[in-house]
């Protein structure tokens, strides 16, 4: 069984008839997050895709069972770089990569792009605050990530995304002006 079927089994799984969502939601992730990038980081190279394969499956997972939204992107985001931080995958380079995928995912399972970007900021956020890195870094990486990520898919997603993290996330605005270059 491969890593998306880890993933999509670990959700559904749990979400499904789960009193508390979010919690069910954090748990599976967490669980198949830590122990997908503790097997990949045996097999080098592999680790460094991990990331963005967990989150795309965990939120189109997620979204099957009805579990969509930005709070449930958030527990998604933080679940996952929580086990990037403990793995041999750079943090920084994993928050962009999971930032970046969480806004394309976003915009493929019909979620709105924005709001998504800003998940992923403070999902990021948040999970470096709860290991004790650099909050900073790890706000830059997650904005350009979620900027690079709607790049991928228009210039009306980039503004979307662009303009929802300067707004809604604290000390972004001028990382968002460095990289949308306005």
């Amino acid at each position: 069984m491969g890593i998306a079927d880890n993933v999509r089994n670990a959700v559904v799984g749990a979400v499904q008839g789960a009193g508390d969502v979010g919690v069910a939601l954090v748990d599976s992730v967490t669980r198949v997050a830590t122990e997908t990038l503790q097997g990949a980081g045996q097999v080098g190279g592999t680790a460094l895709k991990v990331p963005t394969e967990l989150v795309s499956t965990a939120l189109k997972s997620a979204a099957e069972v009805g579990a969509t939204g930005a709070e449930a992107t958030q527990k998604v985001v933080s679940s996952i770089v929580q086990a990037v931080s403990g793995s041999a995958v750079d943090t920084e380079q994993g928050i962009r990569d999971v930032a970046q995928q969480t806004v394309k995912t976003a915009q493929e399972t019909g979620q709105d792009v924005g709001s998504a970007g800003v998940a992923a900021v403070r999902g990021s956020v948040e999970a470096v605050q709860s290991v004790g890195g650099d909050v900073g870094k790890a706000t830059e990486a997650a904005v350009v990530g979620a900027i690079d990520g709607a790049k991928e898919v228009s210039e009306d997603a980039v503004q979307a995304v662009a303009s929802s993290i300067e707004t809604s996330v604290d000390g972004a605005r001028d990382i968002v002006k460095r990289v949308v270059g306005k």
